[in-house]
C-alpha cells in the first residue's frame, strides 16, 4: 500500500484577477473570490499549510479578497520560477481565474493584472509547466504537478490589438518521470463562463463541489474521475441550457504510470447523460433552403448584432472578442449550429436568422419575407421553442445637414436638411455666402427647431474646408452668453466630392464591413503617426476592408497628407488635431481624450465622444462620412 500524500509537501501558487490595466471593459468580477475559495479549500480539509499556499489577487475595488499581494507578472514570475523550486515539496497546484487566450500554437496564456495593450505581460502557462517538467527543477522535488485554469481560450489572433510577445522560459532537460496534469475550462476558441453576481466561475463553483470533503490525498489520486465527474457535470448543464463550455482535461501519464491522452475519457460517459446534449441541429433541408437564401457573399449590415443577439436571446454567454467568426452568412450559420449551451431547445441559428429578417425589412422586403418563413418551416420541422421577435433599433435624433460648395474659394453656395427618417430640404441660399453668413443662417435654423432639436450637424465641406474648425463656431446659448457649437451639438465633416470615381468603391466597401461588424472590431481604429505619413499609406489603408477609423497623431505639417492619405484609402472615419489642440504641451492622446480603450469598442460612439472631449476644451475635428447618408446630390443654380 503506497504512502499517504503529506499535506506539508504540498505547495500552491492561486492566481484571480478581476482587475487589468489594459482597461475597464476587462474587469470581471468573481476571480478573486474563486482563488479566496480554492485557497480556502486547500487550507482546510486539504490539510496544507497556509504558508505553503502563495496567493496573489487583483480584485476589483468592491471586491474584498484579502491581504495578498496583486498578481502582477513580476510576482508570478517571482513564486513560479524562483521560489517554489526551492521548496522541498511532492506537489504543487497551479491555480489560474481571469482571462486567458491560446497562441496559434495552443499554448494557454494568461494575462496578468499589468498586462497592457502594447505589452500584455502574461504567464505562459505551457510553457511554464514544461519548465516544471524538466531538470530545473531540483531532482526529487515536485513530482506531480496539477494546474487549474479557469479562463477562457479565445484565440490571439481575434486579440489582436494586444501584443503578447515572448514569454517562454527556457525548459532544461525533460523527466519523463515526472507527472502532470492539468484541467482547462474550455475548449479552444471558447469562453469560460462567470456568474458577476455570484462572483465565481462556473468552471472553479462545479470543480469545488467536487473537492469539497476530500483530503489532499484523496483528490490527487483521483483527479481523473473528478475530472470525468466534472465533464459530466457541463454536459448536463449544456443539455438544460446552463452552460455551453465544454472543459478539457489533459494528463500525459496516470500517477500510477498507465496512458491517458486529451480528454478521450469524455466519449466514455457520455452516453451516461440523460436527454439530448444542446439544442437540435439543423437538418438537410434548412442547410438546403439556406443557400438559397444566402446567395451573397457580402455580410449584410447588423451581422454582428444577430449574431449576439441569438447568444443574448437564449441565456447563453456571448463568444468574447466582439468579432464574427466567418466572412460569409453560411459560415456563421455552421458556427452557431455546432455551438452548445441554447436555452429551451433553440438552435442559435433560430433567431439569427429573425434578426437580419427584421432589420432587412424596410430595405429588402422580400428578401427579409422570405428569411422569416425560413425560421417559422425550420421551427416547427425541429419541433423547438418559438423564436423571439427581435428588439427594435433606438429611435434615431434628427440631424441638420450643411452642403457648402464654392465657385471661388472664398464665398460658398449652402443648402441645409434635417434627417429623421427621410431627408427634408430646409434651407438654401440664393447666393454664395461668406462662412460667418452660414453660421448666422445655420444658428436660425436650429433656433427654429427648439423643440425637436437636431443632436447633430453634419458638415458637407470641399476638401480646403477640412482645415475650417466649425465645431469652434460660436453660438447663443442662453441670454447674453455663447457656446461653441461642439459643445452643444455633435459636429462631424464630410468631403463627400472626394469619394467620387473609383474611391468611392473603398469608402462604401469599408463602411459596409463596419455596419456587418456591428460598429464593433479590435481592428476596425488605427492610429496613424507622423512615421506613417509615407505616399504609399493610402494604399496601405484601401488594401482591407479594416480600418475603417483613423486617429492621426501627427503633426500640424502633416495633417492635410494624411487626411490625403484617408480619403485615397476610402477610410470613411478620422479625427485629428485642430492646431490649438497641438499648441497644448500637456495635451492628452486622441485615444485618451475620447477616452477610447485599446480593445474594441462601439465606433458609432464617436461623435458624443468628440462633444465630450469639446466640452473639456480639446480641440479636435472628425470627419464622418456615411455613404449611406447622403442628400440629394443636386446644384442651387
Amino acid at each position: 500500500m503506497k504512502d499517504a500524500l503529506d499535506p506539508e509537501r504540498v505547495f500552491a501558487l492561486v492566481v484571480g484577477i478581476e482587475s487589468y490595466q489594459v482597461s475597464r471593459r476587462w474587469s470581471l468580477p468573481g476571480p478573486a473570490h474563486d482563488a479566496e475559495r480554492f485557497a480556502d479549500w486547500l487550507t482546510s480539509t486539504a490539510g496544507v499549510p497556509q504558508t505553503n499556499v502563495h496567493v496573489l489577487v487583483s480584485p476589483l475595488g468592491q471586491n474584498h479578497a484579502g491581504a495578498h499581494q496583486p498578481a502582477t507578472h513580476e510576482h508570478v514570475s517571482r513564486l513560479l520560477f524562483d521560489e517554489l523550486p526551492k521548496c522541498d515539496g511532492d506537489l504543487l497546484w497551479i491555480y489560474w481565474a481571469g482571462h486567458g487566450y491560446v497562441d496559434p500554437k495552443d499554448q494557454m496564456l494568461l494575462p496578468c493584472t499589468d498586462a497592457t495593450a502594447s505589452r500584455t505581460r502574461h504567464l505562459n502557462l505551457s510553457a511554464a509547466l514544461r519548465w516544471w517538467r524538466s531538470s530545473n527543477v531540483p531532482a526529487g522535488r515536485f513530482r506531480r504537478v496539477v494546474a487549474v485554469s479557469d479562463a477562457c481560450r479565445v484565440e490571439t489572433r481575434r486579440a489582436s490589438a494586444l501584443k503578447f510577445g515572448a514569454d517562454e522560459p527556457e525548459a532544461g532537460d525533460i523527466d519523463n518521470e515526472r507527472r502532470q496534469l492539468v484541467l482547462l475550462a474550455a475548449r479552444p476558441g471558447q469562453a469560460a463562463k462567470n456568474d458577476p453576481e455570484r462572483q465565481a466561475g462556473q468552471f472553479t463553483h462545479t470543480l469545488l463541489k467536487r473537492l469539497t470533503g476530500l483530503s489532499v490525498d484523496e483528490s490527487v489520486e483521483n483527479l481523473v474521475e473528478i475530472a470525468r465527474a466534472v465533464q459530466m457535470d457541463f454536459q448536463l448543464m449544456t443539455a438544460s441550457g446552463q452552460a455551453w463550455q465544454e472543459p478539457e482535461f489533459v494528463i500525459e501519464r496516470g500517477w500510477n504510470g498507465s496512458s491517458l491522452f486529451g480528454d478521450c475519457w469524455a466519449e466514455k460517459t457520455a452516453d451516461a447523460v440523460a436527454g439530448p446534449v444542446g439544442a437540435a441541429k439543423l437538418d438537410q433541408r434548412a442547410w438546403t433552403e439556406l443557400g438559397s437564401l444566402f446567395p451573397s457573399s457580402s455580410l449584410p449590415a447588423y451581422t454582428y448584432d444577430a449574431y449576439r443577439w441569438a447568444f443574448e436571446v437564449t441565456g447563453c454567454a456571448v463568444p468574447p472578442g466582439e468579432v464574427l467568426p466567418a466572412d460569409h452568412l453560411l459560415d456563421i450559420v455552421r458556427d452557431l449550429n455546432g455551438r452548445q449551451g441554447t436555452q429551451h431547445g433553440l438552435p442559435l441559428a433560430l433567431p439569427f436568422v429573425r434578426y437580419l429578417a427584421a432589420r432587412a425589412a424596410k430595405t429588402a422586403a422580400d428578401w427579409a419575407a422570405e428569411a422569416d418563413a425560413w425560421v417559422d418551416r425550420t421551427r416547427e420541422r425541429l419541433d423547438t421553442a418559438p423564436v423571439p421577435a427581435p428588439p427594435d433599433r433606438a429611435a434615431e435624433r434628427p440631424a441638420l445637414h450643411v452642403r457648402l460648395w464654392s465657385d471661388d474659394g472664398i464665398r460658398y453656395w449652402t443648402r441645409m436638411w434635417l434627417y429623421q427618417k427621410a431627408f427634408e430640404s430646409v434651407w438654401e441660399s440664393g447666393e454664395p455666402l461668406e462662412l460667418d453668413a452660414v453660421r448666422v443662417a445655420l444658428v436660425e435654423q436650429l433656433t427654429a427647431r427648439r423643440a425637436h432639436a437636431p443632436s447633430r450637424v453634419e458638415f458637407h465641406v470641399p476638401y480646403e474646408l477640412l482645415e475650417e474648425p466649425f465645431e469652434a463656431w460660436p453660438i447663443p446659448w442662453r441670454g447674453s452668453r455663447t457656446t461653441r457649437l461642439g459643445c452643444g451639438y455633435e459636429v462631424v465633416l464630410r468631403c463627400p466630392d472626394e469619394r467620387e470615381g473609383l474611391a468611392e468603391g473603398p469608402w462604401h466597401r469599408k463602411w459596409a464591413w463596419l455596419k456587418a461588424q456591428g460598429d464593433r472590431h479590435p481592428q476596425a481604429v488605427r492610429e496613424v503617426c507622423d512615421g506613417d505619413v509615407s505616399e504609399q499609406l493610402g494604399s496601405l489603408l484601401q488594401e482591407s476592408d479594416p480600418p475603417v477609423v483613423v486617429l492621426a497623431e501627427v503633426a500640424e505639417s502633416v495633417i492635410m497628407d494624411t487626411l490625403d492619405a484617408v480619403l485615397d484609402g476610402g477610410v470613411p472615419i478620422a479625427v485629428w488635431r485642430r492646431p490649438a489642440d497641438l499648441q497644448e504641451e500637456t495635451a492628452e492622446s486622441i485615444r485618451t481624450a475620447l477616452a477610447v480603450d485599446a480593445g474594441t469598442f462601439e465606433v458609432r460612439t464617436l461623435p458624443g465622444r468628440l462633444r465630450s472631449a469639446q466640452i473639456k476644451r480639446r480641440s479636435l475635428a472628425l470627419m464622418w462620412d456615411d455613404p449611406w447618408r447622403l442628400p440629394e446630390r443636386q446644384t442651387l443654380r
